[in-house]
């Protein structure tokens, strides 16, 4: 059977026939020997071998070795789709190769290729170049050191400093693949895209292994990609764009950064509209806004500036500095109120050495001992500037919610916008209510009961006042000149209100703005300051951000609650606060969790320094409860009620309290108070809500923490530290030990309090659930009842 398979398998070969190159057609031939060997010498041939057709003005045939060489206008054809042209042709009908040099040009369909040497397989239609060459597809042309044209598939690949230029487009990249029918082309290392546009709307693509479709325009790439336009960046794992379209989508590790407004938005899943310049990023989204501890923008152009200086005022000034060589000296700088600051140029960055005026005079003096001693005084008429070293600690503001939004406004947009969103807030009573019609008779009409609201005005008799007698003339003053005062003179003489003091900002309509807008369970991380509530929006026109729908802060030891809270920075740091209406403050003392200090009013006014809150105003129904102690123990408590309030904080404290107007106070021992008299209407406590670290509020992060500590050694199983704990009585939380270093003693209440009203809680014993932070669940100790509804307390027998 083996001897019969292997006798077909030679009979097979045996019976192939040899491609064999053919002179079908010349003008004429003559036979030479050329060393020795007989050739053909063919004018105005057509050679023909398979499918391919082969022309030239000349070529040597050598029929016996089965090639030829071919000169002056050669062209190769195959089909009716392929042509090549060249000077000069070496065909080899073996192998099937030919070699084209000077003036190559092959054309399929389409698609052009130039190159100056050229070497094509017939058989399996496969053209490469080694030389550089030029490939041109309709509008698209693209250049190369070394490619490789595949015609029956229509690809080519190209290497080493490949240039594609389209419309609209130019593309840099070291290895491509090129589709002339598709028109796509495919990266396989290092690539930018560069858009033709001139201006800020510019915009560059980079990556190192996707594609890009030359017709629509559309981009898809998979490793290292990068997004540039301006100043702002948009990475991500895997990303999408259309450039006609102006719409970009980046999935998995996405990074949007704005550098000229210091803005950093990252997430899972993120979207891009060129158009209104726009970002949308969910997914694990979080953003981060670079704050600075030190004032960058003001520079001191006293300590900057070299001032010529004469002997006289040298004289005047004592100079304290030694002048050795290598050092800054003292140049005798005046006092702030003697030196001119008129030349405000910037200070040079290399010393400059300042000669003294007198001494320039005295120097036209031809005396050696002169020219001596202002040789050896040299060193000290040089002023060395020394450049300004102070490192400038920056901080980032962590932000994160379920969306975050990101888009470029106008001022006159920004303006629209922040009106629509305050009339969202205000019902309108012009629209009467529509009237009920019933398509069909109801057995029985439903009325709600009207509602009954108290009058509680007997609670605070003369809040304003004692009202004036009826009847009873003002008391003139004699001798006394008394000028009525316009409205306008008052309002000028009137010092500003420090509550409702706003900065004006004055914008042209055309200037562009960015805004950032975060949805759904928003919270803010700072070192010093957290804050959460349901959305957030800020503005780079003002630098606030304005937190909405059942705000909260923590900062200071204190807790900060309001219907809206406004945040404002400025210079890259905090600023003022603002919180209106239903303005509170709650401050716990260290190691006590159960007695609160309170703050209440209508609107607060916060102000900070080096961003820690130093005072804060409030107006309007000012109330608080402060409790004084003597050596740790509570001594006593005061409840007070103004109009106006001043709180000053230092190291974390209320350091001083000041009542502006009309103040009324109640003092006395805790015991002689009720439990109704110790919190204030509106009272919020919830410690639990407070993020305590970046990673709480950034899943990334937190997951990342949690893969490490997988990898590792597990963790050690804490004890709870409710058994040992000597602050249980007070109703201290020690679960603080496991979120850090809190600077806020943190109640264990379960739930959180929520809104509490006078005669629903009495602190002395609290019912309290499990702690979600802690691993196990907390020991039972005497005093401390625990059950599921912490909201529900019983007061001590």
């Amino acid at each position: 059977m083996l001897t019969f398979l292997l006798l077909i398998a030679v009979t097979a070969v045996m019976g192939q026939k040899k491609s064999v190159v053919n002179l079908i057609r010349s003008q004429s031939i003559q036979g030479v020997k050329i060393n020795g060997v007989d050739v053909l010498k063919v004018y105005g041939g057509t050679f023909q071998q398979d499918y391919s057709t082969l022309q030239s003005d000349s070529a040597y045939f050598h029929q016996s070795e089965n090639t030829f060489d071919a000169f002056g206008h050669v062209i190769i054809t195959q089909g009716d789709t392929l042509h090549i042209y060249s000077d000069k042709l070496n065909y080899n009908g073996n192998t099937k190769i030919a070699i084209l040099t000077e003036h190559v040009r092959m054309v399929d369909k389409d698609a052009t290729l130039t190159t100056n040497y050229l070497v094509y397989n017939t058989a399996t239609r496969i053209g490469t170049y080694t030389g550089g060459g030029k490939l041109v597809n309709k509008d698209n042309i693209l250049t190369s050191k070394n490619g490789y044209y595949f015609a029956n598939s229509r690809d080519s690949y190209f290497r080493y400093d490949v240039l594609l230029l389209t419309p609209d487009a130019i593309i840099k990249t070291d290895t491509l693949r090129y589709n002339t029918g598709s028109r796509i082309a495919y990266f396989y290392g290092p690539t930018n895209i560069y858009g033709k546009k001139k201006g800020k709307d510019n915009d560059t693509l980079y990556t190192e292994n996707g594609t890009y479709n030359t017709v629509t325009e559309q981009a898809f790439f998979g490793k290292k990609n990068l997004y540039k336009q301006g100043t702002k960046t948009l990475k991500g794992d895997s990303m999408f764009y259309d450039r006609k379209k102006g719409f970009g989508r980046a999935v998995k590790n996405i990074t949007f950064n704005d550098n000229e407004q210091k803005m950093t938005l990252k997430g899972d899943l993120g979207v891009y509209y060129k158009a209104d310049e726009r970002t949308v990023v969910t997914e694990n989204a979080y953003a981060i806004i670079v704050t600075e501890e030190r004032d960058s923008t003001k520079n001191d152009s006293l300590a900057q500036k070299g001032a010529l200086k004469t002997d006289s005022a040298k004289k005047s000034i004592k100079d304290t500095t030694k002048t050795t060589p290598g050092k800054t000296i003292n140049s005798g700088i005046k006092p702030k109120e003697e030196v001119k600051t008129e030349n405000k140029t910037k200070p040079p960055t290399k010393p400059i050495a300042v000669k003294d005026p007198g001494k320039m005079a005295r120097d036209s003096i031809s005396n050696k001992k002169r020219d001596k001693t202002d040789k050896k005084n040299k060193l000290q008429d040089t002023v060395v500037l020394k450049k300004d070293t102070v490192k400038i600690k920056r901080d980032s503001i962590y932000m994160t919610a379920d969306t975050l939004e990101t888009r470029i406004l106008t001022f006159k947009d920004l303006k629209a916008l922040l009106e629509k969103i305050r009339l969202a807030n205000i019902r309108d009573t012009t629209k009467k209510a529509p009237s009920i019609v019933y398509k069909k008779a109801p057995k029985f009409i439903e009325l709600s009961p009207p509602k009954w609201i108290p009058d509680t005005t007997y609670l605070r008799r003369d809040f304003f006042g004692k009202p004036k007698p009826k009847g009873v003339a003002p008391k003139k003053i004699e001798n006394v000149a008394v000028k009525k005062m316009s409205h306008q003179d008052s309002l000028k003489n009137s010092k500003p209100d420090s509550v409702y003091l706003t900065r004006k900002i004055e914008l042209s309509d055309t200037a562009r703005i960015r805004i950032l807008s975060a949805f759904r369970h928003a919270k803010i991380f700072k070192s010093d300051l957290q804050a959460k509530s349901d959305s957030i929006f800020y503005s780079t026109s003002d630098s606030t951000i304005r937190l909405y729908v059942k705000p909260i802060i923590w900062t200071q030891g204190s807790q900060l609650t309001g219907d809206t809270i406004n945040l404002q920075m400025k210079n890259k740091k905090l600023d003022n606060m603002e919180q209106f209406p239903s303005a509170f403050i709650v401050n716990v003392e260290k190691d006590d969790s159960v007695h609160f200090n309170q703050v209440a009013g209508k609107k607060m006014r916060g102000f900070f320094k080096n961003d820690k809150l130093e005072r804060m105003f409030v107006d309007g129904n000012a109330e608080t409860i402060y409790f004084s102690r003597d050596s740790g123990k509570i001594s006593g408590m005061q409840r007070s009620l103004s109009s106006r309030i001043r709180l000053n904080f230092k190291d974390n404290k209320v350091s001083n309290l000041t009542f502006l107007s009309k103040p009324e106070h109640r003092y006395g021992p805790v015991e002689k108070f009720t439990e109704d008299d110790k919190i204030l209407k509106g009272f919020i406590w919830k410690p639990k809500e407070r993020p305590v670290s970046k990673e709480s509020i950034i899943p990334s992060l937190n997951k990342n923490a949690n893969a490490n500590n997988v990898k590792g050694k597990p963790p050690a199983k804490a004890k709870s530290p409710l058994k040992k704990s000597p602050d249980i009585k007070a109703g201290k939380d020690t679960s603080a030990a496991r979120r850090g270093n809190l600077t806020m003693p943190i109640i264990k209440m379960g739930k959180d309090t929520g809104v509490l009203k006078p005669g629903n809680i009495i602190p002395p014993v609290i019912k309290t659930s499990k702690d979600s932070t802690l691993k196990q669940p907390p020991a039972k100790t005497p005093g401390v009842k625990t059950g599921k509804d912490s909201t529900v307390v019983k007061p001590v027998n």
